[in-house]
């Protein structure tokens, strides 16, 4: 269970100017678990790297922590000799930094002219085309 989600160090860049930027773009965000530390009997500390990359033209990179509650031997024996987590922990440990980084990171992009990190949904995209044809219609 996650007691402690800390976010301690944000950088975000764009590295050209917003005019020159492509139309198409392609936006990755990936979550990285740098180092476990057993601080308890049962917690550990857990540090986090968040990175968004905007296919060369702009980054964001969020570090923090996590502190996580639970079967700890379990989690830093698995860490210490396979370096990685238990799949259950893996999944709450990586889907709490991805929900908090990405908010965050949407007001980052904001700030630096860079689109927000979070593809539309799926379902406006298809209402989108949609409405596209209908209006191709009458030209056609």
């Amino acid at each position: 269970m996650i007691r402690t989600f800390r976010i301690d160090g944000i950088e975000a860049k764009r590295f050209i100017e917003p005019e020159k930027a492509p139309k198409e773009i392609r936006i990755d965000n990936n979550s990285t678990v740098l180092n476990i530390i057993q601080i308890g009997e049962n917690q550990a500390k857990i540090e986090f790297k968040f990175t968004v990359t905007y296919s060369g033209i702009g980054m964001i990179t969020i570090d923090g922590i996590v502190i996580y509650e639970g079967n700890i031997p379990e989690l830093t024996s698995e860490w210490t000799h396979k370096h990685r987590m238990p799949d259950e922990v893996a999944k709450e440990v990586h889907g709490t930094i991805i929900n908090n980084c990405i908010i965050e990171s949407v007001i980052l992009a904001k700030e630096v002219h860079l689109p927000p990190p979070i593809p539309p949904p799926a379902q406006f995209m298809n209402a989108k085309k949609e409405e596209r044809k209908k209006d191709l219609e009458g030209y056609a």
